[in-house]
């Protein structure tokens, strides 16, 4: 059985943000390596998350969403959350944190 890695791909984007694709799974377990990777690129010049490939997420990932967007405010760097799946705007809607996340 092969192994899918947590998260595809990093590279930069024009403004100088890392873009960060994140995994098909968004749930409690897994978002300690998203984390890992994406915090030192919030606090150095924000991060761009590319959500498109999110398949399922439960409050650990929405959890992980808003901490993120916390340390960004904190680091004076933005995050963005881009081409949210489905699934990722239903549960963020269910939530009341559809607007606030997913606005720039």
């Amino acid at each position: 059985m092969a192994t899918q890695s947590i998260l595809s791909c990093v590279t930069e984007s024009g403004e100088g943000a890392s873009l960060l694709a994140c995994p098909q799974d968004l749930t409690r377990g897994r978002e300690a390596r998203l984390l890992s990777l994406a915090l030192p690129m919030i606090k150095r010049n924000g991060l761009v998350l590319d959500l498109s490939r999110v398949q399922s997420i439960d409050a650990s990932g929405v959890g992980l969403l808003v901490f993120l967007r916390q340390c960004a405010d904190r680091s004076g760097t933005q995050l963005v959350l881009v081409n949210p799946s489905a699934r990722v705007r239903e549960m963020l809607a269910l939530v009341h944190l559809n607007q606030i996340l997913l606005s720039n």
